[in-house]
């Protein structure tokens, strides 16, 4: 094989989404790595490829990838491979990446299914520009960085969420951007595939299936009118002081409507105006 390591990604839905060369690779690597062995049985015995797996998911990431670079070292050569998608991505397969980068170990990413384009796609919000921010976070402090975040993001965003906790993040969505449009994308590529695009403020939580997937895709805010030019003095004066970066943001956050997001990036292309 002309690699070592091969991530291969998986139907997020739909068995049949599986590329010629994804099965091929399957089907000839040594061994494959997988989150639920159970759950990649399902797609293997589908395609009839009987190929050892070892289990890889993200509690055991760091430990396992450096199992396998000393395996792939031996001679063998490896699948990785996820639930559903694109490994790397919100699932294992980053670090093992950047251990192949460390250890001179070759390997490729296989193009194929992705429930976050695909979402994008189907939603017919702007796609020119788009920021992915994963699932929401669980902790309280997190959370209000992440809202803060998507409040002032000015491109497509994109968002993963349980059907679990969609109510509380619908309510939370209400309060803080009600009158932009959010696309909630379920069961992409199943039988019962949804695309649904509405106000915030006009989504009913009883209309929801609170099954299957959630990919969600928010329209884009607006930038805020206040223009942060007229603070590029004061911001200078404190970076000359010494002052952190943080206490710079806070300091600014508070005594104007900009956004965090949008202060700190503005102080970063200050200091690479000075280097």
């Amino acid at each position: 094989m002309d690699y070592q390591i091969y991530f291969v990604p998986t139907p997020i839905g739909n068995l049949e989404d599986m590329t010629i060369r994804a099965i091929n690779v399957l089907k000839e690597v040594d061994v494959i790595a997988c989150e639920d062995t159970r759950e990649s049985k399902k797609l293997l015995n589908y395609y009839n490829i009987d190929k050892p797996l070892t289990s890889y998911h993200k509690f055991n990431e760091t430990s396992k990838s450096l199992d396998i670079i000393k395996e792939v070292e031996k001679g063998m050569t490896y699948a990785v491979i996820t639930d559903q998608g694109m490994p790397g991505i919100s699932d294992p397969g980053h670090i093992l990446i950047k251990k192949c980068q460390e250890e001179g170990i070759t390997y490729t990413i296989l193009p194929g299914a992705s429930a976050i384009i695909t979402g994008l796609v189907g939603s017919g919000l702007d796609n020119d520009k788009f920021a992915y921010y994963g699932f929401i976070p669980k902790k309280t402090a997190d959370k209000k960085i992440f809202y803060e975040n998507l409040k002032n993001e000015d491109k497509t965003s994109i968002i993963l969420d349980t059907p679990h906790n969609f109510e509380s993040t619908l309510s939370d969505f209400k309060k803080i951007f009600p009158d932009r449009r959010l696309c909630l994308a379920r069961e992409l590529t199943k039988k019962f595939e949804e695309y649904r695009l509405s106000p915030i403020s006009e989504i009913n939580i009883a209309d929801i299936t609170l099954k299957g997937e959630f990919v969600i895709i928010l329209e884009k805010g607006e930038k805020s009118a206040e223009n942060i030019e007229a603070y590029r003095e004061e911001i200078q004066k404190m970076l000359e002081e010494g002052l952190r970066t943080k206490d710079i943001v806070k300091d600014i956050k508070k005594k104007s409507s900009l956004g965090k997001n949008e202060i700190y990036e503005y102080i970063l292309e200050l200091n690479n105006e000075k280097n």
